[in-house]
């Protein structure tokens, strides 16, 4: 089972202080990321761990997750429903996951 602050430290250990680094979004890691949160999500079998939101405002948008299950990075969104559903694995790294966004 992994907890939140081994997940706060893999991740930052990718980024390896290169806190500029953005994607297609124009997202920034310092606004865009935070603590591990484990929530439900629709179209997932498990709760997996929420640790980035495309607009942490409004918290609309694409948001990064691991699911621990499998070990994988992925993409997960906000339906027209209101709640957050589970778009797919979209990579081995936080860092895949957040340039596949």
């Amino acid at each position: 089972m992994v907890t939140a602050e081994q997940l706060r430290l893999r991740i930052e250990a990718e980024i390896g202080g290169d806190w500029s680094c953005t994607n297609g979004h124009g997202c920034d890691l310092r606004q865009c990321l935070f603590e591990p949160e484990k929530q439900l999500f629709e179209d997932s079998d498990n709760p997996l761990w929420l640790l980035l939101e495309e607009d942490p405002v409004s918290r609309d948008g694409y948001k990064v997750v691991y699911d621990e299950s499998t070990g994988m990075f992925g993409l997960a969104c906000r339906f027209m429903s209101g709640r957050n559903g589970y778009l797919g694995p979209y990579g081995d790294t936080f860092l895949e996951a957040f340039k596949a966004m």
